[in-house]
């Protein structure tokens, strides 16, 4: 395709957009999607909700994700992200047209299921590794944290029909780390606030924070898959106070002993 559309629209506001702008959109047009999070609603992920949309059973589509703060892209610092789409050329297209060699490296991906769940669902690991370091946890519990939280986020990658090698490039591990060991992340600061008592209508006054609603879906995929991913799964606890501090740190240390997996976490 010649033309392409960078689409860098927030999740939730996407759809509307696209159904409003349809008939000016080609069929043929490749879209490129920056959005990382789940269209909440339909617990969609943005690829089918853009399709939803265009009210087309396809459209050529590409997904650009990887461990990136906007305001450190603007101001020109080296960054490294990856670009997804089902067909290859697609994903070199937009390769091609944004990388330089200065300050933005992409690399490609024939797995957009794997790229967009790494994207969206890293916001609630990030928010429970807030909590961690709001709990007054050191670095030792908050890098098991995040790697158990990883082998859950490929367990569920895999149950959904994405690849989980995809897990542990760019888009997922790289994502991971970004947000859960940052307090530039919205989410981070968000988990630091909530588990030291503020209540979560007052922070997400000052600022959006993906992680919550999407917390709820991420249990909802798990439950519609049968995983029973324990670091989600106590995240979304907390966030909906069903469980204390207390006892969400005795339930994850006290779950039976077992081999350590990561292609499928016990």
């Amino acid at each position: 395709p010649e033309v392409v559309i960078i689409h860098a629209l927030p999740c939730q506001r996407t759809p509307d957009w696209y159904r409003e702008h349809r008939d000016l959109i080609p069929a043929d047009v490749l879209i490129c999607s920056t959005a990382k999070g789940l269209y909440l609603p339909t617990q969609q992920l943005m690829g089918h909700a853009i399709l939803d949309a265009l009210d087309r059973a396809e459209q050529p589509l590409a997904f650009l994700s990887g461990p990136s703060f906007a305001e450190e892209i603007m101001k020109g610092d080296p960054t490294v992200l990856a670009v997804a789409s089902d067909q290859l050329f697609l994903a070199v297209r937009i390769q091609r047209l944004l990388s330089n060699k200065s300050s933005l490296r992409i690399y490609t991906s024939q797995d957009p299921v794997g790229l967009q769940l790494g994207g969206a669902l890293k916001n609630p690991l990030a928010v429970g590794a807030g909590m961690v370091s709001g709990m007054g946890f050191g670095i030792n519990t908050l890098s098991g944290v995040v790697t158990r939280a990883s082998g859950e986020l490929r367990q569920l990658c895999i149950a959904m029909g994405g690849d989980p090698k995809t897990i542990d490039g760019l888009s997922g591990i790289g994502d991971l780390m970004l947000t859960c060991f940052s307090t530039q992340s919205r989410n981070f600061r968000c988990g630091q606030r909530l588990i030291k008592g503020e209540r979560l209508e007052d922070i997400q006054k000052d600022y959006t924070v993906e992680g919550i609603a999407t917390a709820d879906v991420a249990v909802a995929y798990a439950d519609l898959c049968g995983l029973e991913l324990p670091a989600f799964r106590t995240v979304h606890a907390l966030i909906h106070k069903h469980l204390t501090k207390e006892a969400a740190v005795s339930h994850l240390m006290g779950r039976p002993l077992a081999q350590e997996h990561y292609s499928e976490v016990p």
